[in-house]
């Protein structure tokens, strides 16, 4: 196994942990199996002033974990899909980035896109609100492929901030929808 991403990661802003997520593997421990894929698709999302962010209303029982430490599992519904978000920056200060699509390295499965991926990547909402470095189930390691970044509006956004939030990996067939 690669080294693990510690929390000093994500103790950082939204927008370069979402970069920096890129071409990582992500690790899911299933009964005694490990399933792991390429991190290809990433979003950044802010607090209450981010329109699309789930902060924009304040701390709900959905979405408290928001306001936790950096690396902080938050599973959310989103049209009865579950979304797999990891929270950056500080605690008390809510930011956190939407894994939008990932490569499967050792399993086959449809990954690109967030409800696509949740579903067979095993994803469920036992995991919100622990810590990826707590946890034997989900984790994050290391890796240092070099590739081009593309950056866009965030997918489904239509009063989106005036910076670009979606990040991926140029020409990887696992991105999902490139509008």
């Amino acid at each position: 196994m690669g080294r693990k991403i510690g929390l000093r990661f994500f103790e950082r802003d939204a927008r370069i942990v979402a970069k920096d997520l890129l071409g990582k593997i992500i690790v899911r421990k299933f009964r005694k199996k490990f399933l792991k894929g390429k991190i290809v698709e990433t979003e950044a999302y802010f607090g209450k002033s981010d329109p699309a962010s789930w902060a924009r209303y304040g701390k709900r029982k959905d979405n408290f974990s928001m306001w936790e430490k950096g690396g902080t599992i938050l599973i959310k519904n989103v049209h009865k899909h579950l979304m797999l978000n990891f929270v950056t920056g500080k605690k008390g200060f809510p930011e956190a980035v939407l894994i939008r699509a990932i490569e499967p390295i050792n399993f086959e499965g449809r990954c690109s896109g967030p409800g696509l991926l949740t579903k067979d990547f095993l994803i469920n909402k036992n995991m919100n609100a622990k810590n990826l470095f707590d946890s034997d189930d989900l984790f994050i390691e290391d890796s240092c492929e070099k590739f081009k970044i593309g950056k866009s509006p965030r997918v489904g956004v239509k009063n989106d901030l005036k910076i670009l939030l979606r990040f991926y990996i140029k020409g990887n067939k696992c991105v999902s929808s490139l509008k």
